[in-house]
C-alpha cells in the first residue's frame, strides 16, 4: 500500500493515489507538526504551542492526547498507522519517498555536485513538487512562524540555483520573462535582480540591465535606507565596463572520452565552512593526506571519528578544500548515511561513478562490479574521496581506490578499527574558550561580551558540542532582541534541553538519534541504562552492575559504545565518560521501570564497594554502623575513595532524590571517615544533608540518627559547638534501644562538653559511654572512653591518674593493632607532657603521632601534631624553627577552615613573641587568638586568652 504525505502546498495524505480526508483543523496541525520533524519525536510542549500558541490551556496535555488519538483513528481507517508515542511526545514514521519535502531535499542534494544540465533538471523536478504555499490550509500561526519562512527559503534557494544552472547552460533569453515576474513580485530580493541583469546583458540588452539596477537601487534605498549589496554593485560595474567575464561561454570540463563514459575531473565538495578550534588538526590531516602513500597499491586512508554533532563533516570538507592543489584529478564527496540509515555501497558507488562520467546504462549491477569499475577509473589519478558518515568498515571497503595515487578521508561515528591501513583521529568537543569563539562567529563579540556569565552557562549546557553551539547561536541570531540569558533559562531544564537545541533542520536530538539507531538492541539498552545515572564517569565495576551483565560482556558493550563515540575513555583507570547531551537523549529512550532497576543495581554496587573500602580505612570501627556489612576490600581504600569521591557524591544525591533513603545514608556514612581524614568539609556536609532529608522523608530513624551524628562531628570539627551538641543529642534520642550507637553519641557529646570546659558533664558522658561499650563487648570503644576520662583527670589537676589512664589506653590500642587509636593517644599525651613541662617526652609522642597521621593520609591530624610540635618548640625556646612550623600551620588551618587550629597556632606564636621579648607583637597575637576563639564560640579558651593578656599588666579587650 503506497502512502504519500504532502506539505509543499495544502496538507495532503494520499493512499494508493486516493486522498485521505482530514477535515478537523486540529488534526491537520498535529499531523503537519509531526511531518515537519518526520521520524523524530516532537515534544508535547511544542505540539501544544503549535495548537494554542504561547498560552496553552491547563488541559493541553489531555486534549492533545485526544487529538492524537483521533488522528490515529483517521489514518488507521485509511489503512495506515504511522504515529507513535515516543518521549518526550510523539513521532510519525515516514519511509523514504513518502514525504514530498524529503523528496524535494533529495533532488536538491543530487543537484549539488551534478553538471549544469543535470542540476537544472533535478531542481526543476524538485520545484514541480510545490503545489502552492507550504501548509496553506493548516491554521497554526505558531507553525507558520517557525516553519513557514524556512520552507519558503528552501523553495527560493532551489529556484535561484535552478536559474543559475540555466544561465550556465546559455538559456538567458528563455529566462527573461520568468525573472521579470520574480523581480516584480519581490523587488527587494537582490539575487533575482542580479540574475535578471545578467540575462538581459547576455541577451544584448545592457541598457535594460542597467535600468534594472537603477530601479532596484531606488527601491532598496527607499525601503531599507541602505545601498544594494556588493554583488549587484559589481554587476553594474561589469555591465558598464563591458566585462567579458559576464559573457556566456559553454562549460568545457577537462574530459577524456572512453567507451560508455566520460572521465571528468569533478570538484564535488560541499562549500567550505569556518572552523573554530581545529586549525592545527586540520593542518595535520592536510599534510598527512597530501603526502604520497609509502606503500605501492595502498592509498592513504584517514578516518575522523567522533560523536554526532562534533563537527566531523565540517572538518573533512575544510581539509578537502585545502587539498585542492594536491589532487588535480578531482575531489569526490559522498554521504554514506541519511535519515533512514546507512546507504548501500552499490548506491554510493553509482553516485561516485556518475560523477566520474560513467553513464547510468553502463553501471554494473553488483557491488563488486561497481567497485572494480571505480578502481579502474581512479587508477593512476590523483583523486581525493571524502566519504561522510560511514557506518562500518564493510560499507567503506568497496569504495577504496586500488592504488597509492588517490587518498580517502572518512568520517564516522564509529572508529572503524577493522579498516586495514587506516589511521584514525578522534574528534572531541571544543573547550570553553573555543566554544565561546564559535558563538562569537555567529553572534558577534559585543553580544558575548555583554553577557559573559550567560555565555559561559550556554557553553556548559551545550557541553562544547559544535552542533549544539551552532543551533543555540542560530536561535539567538534569529532573535536579536533576546538576551543570551533567555536561551540559557530555556535550556536549564534538562528534560527540555534537546527541544531548545533545534533550529530549522539543525536538531541535536535528530543527530543523536542517528547514532542511536545504528546500535544493535543490546547496545541501545546499555546506552539507556548508563544514561539513567547522574554520574558523569563509569568504572568497569559500576558498568557491569548497571547493565546486569558478566564483567567481560559489560566491558565489551561499553567498548562498543566507545567505538560508536557515545562514550569516551577518560584516560584514568579504565574509566568512561558520557557527554551530557548524550545522557539526556539516552534518558528520553528509557522506560521508568528499566530506569529504576538500573539505579537500584548501581546504588547497590556503589554501597558494597564503599563499605568494603571503608572497612579497611585507618579509622575503621570508630564510627557507628549497621551489622552485616560485606567482605573487606583489597587495595588502597584512600586511593579508591579519592578516585570515586565526586561520583559517590553524585550517587548519594541521586539516591536521595529518587527516594532510596537507605542507599543514600549508608553511602554517606561509608564516605565519612575518608572525608574527615582528607578534610573535604563541603562534600561531607552536602552528602550528609541530602541523605538526612531522604532518611527523614522515608521515616528511617536509624539512618536519620546516623546522619545527624555525622553532621554533628562535622560541626565539631568546624568549631560549631552549639549545633554539634544539638545534633548529637537528637541522635542519642533516635538511637534509643541501640546501646552501642548511643555510646558513640555519648562520646561525641562528651567531646563537646570537654572542649567547652564543662568537665563534669563530659565525665558523665564518658562514663556512661564506657558502660555501654562494656555491655556490648566493644573493646576499642571502652579503651577510648577510658582514655577520654584520663584527659578529664588531667584537666582537673590529677596528672598521676591522667598518665596512668593514657598509658593504659596506648598499651591497649597497641594490643588491638589499632594505629588510629595510638595516634590519637600520642597526640594528646604529647600535649599533656608539654603542659607538665616534659618537652622531650612531648616531642617524642608528637613525632610518633605525626608519622602515623601522615601514613593515614590524615591531613588535619598531621596539622594538629605539627601545631603541638610548634608549641613544644616555643617552650624550648627554639625560635626560628617554632615560627616556621607555626606559621605554616596557621596558613594550612586557614585553608581548610579550622578556626580552632588557627587560634591555637596564633596563641603559640604569641607566646613565642613574648618569650623573645617582643611584648607588642605578643599582645597583638594574643588579641588575634582571642578574636578567633570568640568566632569559634569557645568560652574557656576566651577566658584563657583574657587571663594571659591581664597577666601582661593591661586589661584585656572585651
Amino acid at each position: 500500500m503506497g502512502v504519500r504525505y504532502g506539505v509543499l502546498g495544502p496538507l495532503e495524505v494520499t493512499i494508493d493515489t486516493e486522498p485521505a480526508a482530514l477535515p478537523a483543523a486540529k488534526q491537520r496541525i498535529v499531523l503537519a507538526a509531526l511531518l515537519l520533524s518526520a521520524n523524530r519525536p516532537v515534544s508535547v510542549e511544542e505540539l501544544a504551542e503549535r495548537l494554542w500558541g504561547e498560552e496553552p490551556p491547563a488541559s493541553a496535555k489531555a486534549t492533545l492526547q485526544g487529538y492524537v488519538l483521533r488522528l490515529r483513528r483517521t489514518l488507521t481507517a485509511a489503512g495506515v498507522d504511522p504515529v507513535r508515542t515516543r518521549p518526550p511526545g510523539y513521532l510519525i514514521e515516514v519511509e523514504p519517498g513518502q514525504l514530498d519535502l524529503d523528496v524535494f531535499k533529495a533532488l536538491v542534494a543530487e543537484a549539488e555536485s551534478a553538471p549544469a544540465s543535470v542540476a537544472a533538471e533535478r531542481l526543476r523536478e524538485a520545484l514541480d513538487l510545490w503545489r502552492g504555499p507550504a501548509l496553506s490550509d493548516v491554521p497554526s500561526p505558531s507553525l507558520h512562524a517557525v516553519a513557514g519562512r524556512w520552507l519558503a527559503e528552501l523553495r527560493i534557494n532551489a529556484l535561484e540555483r535552478r536559474i543559475d544552472a540555466d544561465l550556465r547552460l546559455g538559456r538567458h533569453a528563455d529566462l527573461l520573462g520568468e525573472l521579470a515576474g520574480l523581480v516584480a513580485d519581490s523587488p527587494l530580493h537582490e539575487p533575482f535582480r542580479a540574475q535578471l541583469m545578467l540575462a538581459l546583458h547576455r541577451s544584448g540588452r545592457s541598457a535594460d540591465a542597467l535600468e534594472t539596477y537603477r530601479d532596484g537601487r531606488a527601491a532598496i534605498v527607499a525601503e531599507l535606507g541602505i545601498e544594494p549589496g556588493e554583488r549587484l554593485r559589481e554587476l553594474e560595474r561589469g555591465v558598464l565596463a563591458g566585462d567579458p567575464a559576464l559573457d556566456w561561454r559553454p562549460e568545457a570540463p577537462d574530459t577524456a572520452e572512453v567507451p560508455g563514459s566520460t572521465v571528468l575531473r569533478p570538484q564535488a565538495l560541499p562549500p567550505d565552512v569556518q572552523l573554530v578550534g581545529r586549525a592545527s588538526l586540520a593542518d595535520e590531516l592536510t599534510r598527512r593526506l597530501a603526502s604520497s602513500s609509502p606503500h605501492s597499491g595502498i592509498p592513504v586512508v584517514q578516518v575522523i571519528a567522533g560523536m554526532s554533532g562534533v563537527g566531523k563533516s565540517a572538518l573533512a570538507v575544510h581539509v578537502g578544500h585545502q587539498l585542492r592543489p594536491h589532487f588535480p584529478d578531482g575531489r569526490l564527496h559522498a554521504t554514506l548515511s541519511d535519515a533512514t540509515g546507512p546507504i548501500h555501497p552499490a548506491e554510493v558507488l553509482g553516485r561516485l561513478l556518475r560523477l566520474l562520467g560513467v553513464l547510468g546504462t553502463h553501471l554494473p549491477d553488483s557491488v563488486e562490479g561497481r567497485s572494480t569499475l571505480l578502481r579502474d577509473r581512479l587508477a593512476g589519478r590523483r583523486v581525493l574521496l571524502v566519504l561522510d558518515d560511514a557506518v562500518d568498515e564493510a560499507q567503506v571497503r568497496p569504495l577504496i581506490p586500488g592504488d597509492e595515487c588517490s587518498a580517502v578521508l572518512v568520517t564516522s561515528r564509529n572508529r572503524l578499527t577493522g579498516l586495514a591501513g587506516a589511521r584514525t583521529v578522534d574528534l572531541t568537543v571544543l573547550d570553553a574558550s573555543d566554544s565561546l569563539r564559535l558563538l562569537e562567529t555567529v553572534l558577534g563579540t559585543a553580544r558575548i561580551a555583554a553577557e559573559p556569565d550567560a555565555a559561559a552557562d550556554l557553553v556548559r549546557q551545550c557541553g562544547g558540542l559544535p552542533l549544539a553551539l551552532r543551533v543555540a547561536a542560530a536561535r539567538l541570531a534569529a532573535r536579536t532582541s533576546r538576551p543570551l540569558s533567555w536561551l540559557v533559562a530555556q535550556l536549564a531544564d534538562e528534560q527540555r534541553r534537546l527541544d531548545g537545541l533545534a533550529a530549522g533542520d539543525m536538531q541535536v536530538r535528530a543527530s543523536l538519534a542517528t547514532g542511536y539507531r545504528a546500535l544493535d538492541e543490546e547496545q541501545r539498552r546499555a546506552l539507556r541504562l548508563l544514561g539513567s545515572l547522574d554520574n558523569t564517569e563509569y568504572s568497569p565495576r559500576l558498568a557491569a552492575a548497571v547493565l546486569d551483565r558478566p564483567w567481560h560482556r559489560a566491558e565489551r558493550l561499553v567498548e562498543d559504545l566507545v567505538d560508536a563515540q557515545l562514550l569516551e575513555l577518560t584516560g584514568v583507570a579504565d574509566r568512561y565518560r558520557m557527554h551530557g547531551l548524550v545522557r539526556i537523549y539516552a534518558r528520553e529512550q528509557i522506560e521508568a521501570a528499566e530506569r529504576d532497576a538500573a539505579l537500584t543495581r548501581a546504588l547497590t554496587a556503589w554501597l558494597i564497594a564503599a563499605e568494603e573500602a571503608e572497612a579497611v580505612m585507618p579509622n575503621a570501627g570508630w564510627l557507628p554502623h549497621l551489622p552485616g556489612r560485606g567482605a573487606v576490600a583489597t587495595g588502597d581504600p584512600m586511593a579508591w575513595f579519592e578516585l570515586e569521591r565526586q561520583e559517590l557524591a553524585i550517587a548519594i544525591e541521586q539516591a536521595a532524590a529518587a527516594g532510596h533513603a537507605e542507599h543514600a545514608w549508608r553511602l554517606a556514612a561509608a564516605c565519612e571517615g575518608f572525608l574527615e581524614l582528607r578534610g573535604y568539609w563541603d562534600d561531607w556536609r552536602r552528602c550528609h544533608e541530602r541523605a538526612l532529608v531522604a532518611a527523614v522523608t522515608g521515616n528511617d530513624r536509624w539512618g536519620e540518627a546516623r546522619m545527624r551524628y555525622g553532621l554533628g562531628r562535622l560541626c565539631f570539627a568546624q568549631d560549631r559547638y552549639v549545633l554539634a551538641e544539638r545534633l548529637f543529642s537528637r541522635a542519642l534520642e533516635l538511637w534509643t534501644g541501640d546501646r552501642l550507637s548511643q555510646a558513640h553519641a555519648l562520646m561525641a557529646l562528651g567531646d563537646v562538653h570537654h572542649h567547652n570546659g564543662r568537665l563534669d558533664l563530659a565525665r558523665r558522658c564518658f562514663e556512661e559511654a564506657a558502660l555501654g561499650y562494656a555491655a556490648e563487648h566493644d573493646e576499642r570503644g571502652a579503651v577510648n572512653a577510658g582514655f577520654c576520662l584520663g584527659l578529664i583527670h588531667r584537666d582537673l589537676g590529677d596528672p598521676d591518674a591522667a598518665k596512668a589512664a593514657m598509658a593504659a589506653a596506648l598499651s591497649a590500642f597497641r594490643g588491638l593493632g589499632d594505629s588510629y587509636g595510638q595516634a590519637q593517644v600520642l597526640l594528646f599525651l604529647g600535649a599533656s607532657h608539654c603542659k607538665w613541662g616534659d618537652q622531650d617526652a612531648a616531642e617524642r609522642c608528637v613525632s610518633e603521632a605525626t608519622a602515623l597521621y601522615r601514613g593515614f593520609g590524615d591531613r588535619l591530624g598531621e596539622l594538629r601534631c605539627l601545631r603541638q610540635l610548634g608549641h613544644v618548640l616555643v617552650s624550648r625556646g627554639e625560635t626560628a624553627r617554632a615560627e616556621r612550623v607555626l606559621n605554616g600551620c596557621q596558613r594550612a588551618f586557614a585553608e581548610i577552615g579550622d578556626v580552632f587550629g588557627q587560634a591555637t597556632s596564633c596563641w603559640s606564636l604569641a607566646e613565642l613573641a613574648l618569650r623573645d621579648g617582643d611584648e607588642r607583637l605578643g599582645r597583638r597575637r594574643l588579641a588575634d587568638a582571642l578574636d578567633l576563639f570568640t568566632k569559634a564560640g569557645l568560652e574557656p579558651w576566651q577566658r584563657r586568652m583574657r587571663r594571659r593578656l591581664a597577666e601582661l599588666g593591661r586589661s584585656a579587650p572585651v
